[in-house]
């Protein structure tokens, strides 16, 4: 992980602004993403913490497009890449972002071959030339852990873990400035997991790519992320730098968080206590709307200004 000084310096390469995304049925309204804003710096991994339901893949899934967003805007090396309907005219398309998905049976269309699968995204950009294809995928294929005979068979000729790499080749071969990986490694054996996470690092260092890193196991994100934001019920509740994040957690929900995350001491593990967070006990937002508050360096807080006054007195 990167220091917080060399964080600053970098320049910003994703900026979220107070993203909302809304699906209605009928009178009802589910506010899945309602007021997300995070940057995210070059060569960095961002990760995007919480648990089912919290909106964190909503938000990547809308980042790239494949929701279209009620409110807000996203930018992408300072270009408009999300915006509303009626800001469409501003959009620029670009494939400098890609996602890697949660699924990697679902993900991958099973009556294509390895070798379309991963080519698809430079036929589409309008590469014909045959032999600069198969050079690409060959080559990307070798970078992910895979072999060339691997191109002509099918999806589900392939185990988890190869299939997640498949998904990463398709994604890597367009040289995105940006990746976002949804859960790469949730779906995958403990013993794959590892392997993907450490692929994704190296690809990170080769190619210099940025990452934005969606996850529900808070051991996975400490261990490859340089920044944390942790959402609960479609909001950021608290950002910070991985190392502050994890020795002083503030917000009542990351606390929580944390003290699920499994310990690898038997007995430890016997007598852990969890801390339950219940919003309507540990707060009072009734005088006072909550807000995001910068308590100190780059940690980050939504909370009114009592809570912001606790914080501060209760920080190690």
């Amino acid at each position: 992980m990167t220091t917080s000084i060399q964080q600053t310096q970098r320049p910003t390469v994703l900026q979220v602004q107070d993203l909302k995304q809304f699906f209605f049925k009928g009178k009802q309204v589910n506010k899945a993403v309602n007021g997300v804003s995070f940057e995210v710096k070059q060569g960095e991994v961002f990760g995007l913490v919480g648990e089912s339901g919290c909106g964190k893949t909503t938000t990547g899934r809308t980042i790239i497009k494949l929701y279209e967003a009620t409110a807000g805007n996203v930018y992408l090396n300072g270009k408009l890449i999300v915006a509303p309907k009626n800001e469409r005219e501003k959009l620029h398309s670009s494939t400098d972002i890609q996602m890697i998905f949660q699924d990697p049976v679902a993900s991958l269309n099973p009556r294509m071959t390895v070798f379309d699968v991963i080519a698809e995204g430079l036929v589409i950009r309008g590469e014909k030339n045959k032999e600069v294809l198969k050079k690409k995928v060959f080559e990307t294929l070798e970078l992910v852990g895979l072999v060339h005979e691997h191109a002509n068979r099918y999806p589900h000729e392939f185990s988890g873990g190869q299939r997640q790499r498949i998904g990463i080749a398709r994604a890597i071969i367009l040289e995105p400035k940006v990746l976002i990986a949804d859960e790469p490694v949730s779906a995958l054996d403990v013993s794959i997991q590892a392997q993907v996470i450490n692929l994704l690092n190296d690809l990170r260092i080769k190619k210099g790519l940025t990452v934005l890193f969606i996850a529900h196991n808070l051991s996975v994100v400490k261990y490859f992320s340089d920044r944390i934001a942790v959402m609960h019920a479609g909001k950021i509740v608290e950002q910070a730098p991985t190392d502050d994040l994890f020795a002083n957690p503030c917000h009542p929900y990351t606390q929580s968080l944390i003290s699920a995350i499994p310990l690898p001491d038997p007995m430890a593990e016997a007598t852990r206590q969890r801390t339950v967070y219940n919003p309507l006990l540990q707060h009072n937002y009734q005088e006072e709307k909550p807000r995001m508050r910068e308590l100190w360096n780059e940690h980050l807080v939504y909370c009114s200004e009592v809570e912001y006054k606790l914080y501060l007195e209760n920080r190690k």
